[in-house]
């Protein structure tokens, strides 16, 4: 909170609701906090080292667009040295080893924990069959190296080719101590004051979520995260009608989602972060980290821009209305 109200301006903020004022526009300022839980669930990876060097990671965690390809190509590279243009990854199939999943933020702590015991394994092996010690021995661009000698590891692992199978399993250290990635969104709105038209200026969030294993994919999820609240303060609503029972909005064309036009300047930072009890590469869940909290930080910039205090979405004009100021 003290970061994001530094590089938002916070201080600038008038604590008195409707002081501010752009033209027909009552400006306002809002903040909420954000926490998401953090756990570890049960995942496997097998990885294939083949002759020429060449690294497969097979897991059945999926990839949804967060990046799942890219941060376990990521992690494989850093242990073992082998460029990531020579690593594949496999994903997505029920006949693979069984992954976590992307679901409740769990994906990449526990995918990239299996593979990074994976390449434990694989260090281990490939530093024996060369006769070095694997804690001293170093991995870098495709070969093993201790003192002058070195060797490919395509020549360690032979024709046949080395595989492991590396495993992460939670233990209890979840029920020892309450683990969450947080998060503290800024947001500055302007209201109408004749319509009651809401229109969000600029977003901030920063976030505390461990180790961060790709800043690029990581922001990514955090600004779709502060698309999704703008879309939850302001636009979406599923309407039930309670007679017959079904959703009367059940399609694009009347359930209203956020478009290019109603989002502003946004920007999502992270805070250097290591947590050692989060996971073994030391990160935590970003999925849903961007979503807590940020429909909260627009509403709370519409009280401090009008007075008006609503607290249930999404926040229309009709809601508005009757509380705005008579105009000057």
């Amino acid at each position: 909170m003290r970061e994001g109200a530094r590089r938002f301006g916070w201080d600038k903020r008038s604590p008195v609701p409707g002081r501010v004022r752009d033209g027909r526009w009552l400006v306002g300022m809002g903040v909420a906090s954000a926490i998401h839980h953090h756990s570890v669930r049960p995942s496997n990876a097998r990885l294939s080292l083949d002759a020429q060097g060449r690294l497969l990671i097979e897991t059945s965690m999926t990839d949804i667009g967060t990046g799942t390809y890219t941060v376990l190509a990521q992690i494989a590279a850093e242990m073992t040295g082998i460029p990531m243009d020579r690593i594949g990854v496999r994903l997505g199939d029920t006949a693979l080893p069984m992954g976590a999943g992307s679901i409740a933020s769990i994906g990449a702590s526990s995918a990239g924990a299996s593979v990074f015991d994976g390449c434990q394994q694989l260090c281990r092996l490939l530093a024996q069959r060369a006769g070095f010690d694997a804690q001293t021995a170093r991995f870098e661009r495709g070969r093993i190296a201790l003192g002058r000698r070195s060797h490919a590891l395509g020549e360690l692992a032979g024709a046949e080719g080395l595989s492991v199978l590396g495993n992460v399993e939670p233990g209890d250290l979840h029920r020892r101590y309450a683990q969450a990635a947080f998060g503290a969104h800024f947001c500055e709105v302007g209201v109408d004051i004749d319509t009651g038209e809401t229109r969000v200026r600029r977003m901030l969030g920063v976030f505390a979520a461990g180790r961060i294993l790709n800043m690029k994919t990581a922001r990514s999820q955090a600004i779709g995260g502060m698309v999704f609240g703008v879309g939850a303060a302001l636009h979406e609503e599923a309407v039930v009608d309670a007679h017959h029972g079904y959703f009367v909005n059940h399609d694009m064309a009347e359930y209203l989602v956020p478009v290019h036009a109603d989002i502003p300047d946004i920007d999502a930072v992270y805070l250097q972060d290591s947590d050692d009890l989060a996971s073994p590469i030391k990160s935590k869940g970003i999925g849903e980290l961007g979503t807590c909290g940020s429909a909260a930080a627009v509403a709370n910039a519409i009280y401090n821009a009008t007075g008006v205090r609503v607290r249930n979405y999404p926040i229309t004009l009709d809601k508005l209305l009757p509380g705005l100021p008579l105009r000057a």
